[in-house]
Formats: structure tokens, C-alpha cells, sequence
């Protein structure tokens, strides 16, 4: 659990916080399962050939990396 969780709480808040997350294991899994699979998307269309046709293919590109680079922080929060 990444210390962000708790960071600026009150002790009796973090301490639920730390409860709730250690509770949580199942439904961060399926998160997790189901954020990863939307990257995997995210990737498998911004390499479509399609894609290559728009001429802001560059902004196409940097939007999908940053949505994915997000999930991926979303990922390292619940794992």
C-alpha cells in the first residue's frame, strides 16, 4: 500500500483507510484485471492502421500514451 493513501489523515482516518484497503483485495484485482485490459486496448488501437491515416496522427498517439500512462498510475495505487 503506497503511503499516498494515508498521507495528510487523521490516524484514526488512516488506520480505516488501512482496513479498507487490506479488505478491498478482491475488488482491486478485478480493477486492476479490468484497467489492464484497457490499456491493452488502448494499444491495440492506437497501432490499428486506420489510426495512421488521421492526419493528427501525432495527438492520437500522445493522447492515447498519457490515457495509458494514467491507468497505469491508477494500477500502482491499488496494488
Amino acid at each position: 500500500m503506497k503511503t499516498s493513501w494515508t498521507q495528510g489523515q487523521t490516524k484514526e482516518r488512516a488506520s480505516e483507510i488501512v482496513k479498507d484497503y487490506a479488505s478491498s483485495l478482491l475488488i482491486r484485482k478485478r480493477l486492476e484485471e479490468l484497467l489492464t485490459k484497457k490499456i491493452d486496448q488502448s494499444n491495440a488501437e492506437s497501432r490499428s492502421k486506420i489510426t495512421y491515416e488521421s492526419p493528427n496522427w501525432a495527438y492520437v498517439q500522445a493522447d492515447a500514451r498519457g490515457y495509458e500512462r494514467a491507468l497505469s498510475d491508477v494500477i500502482s495505487l491499488i496494488s
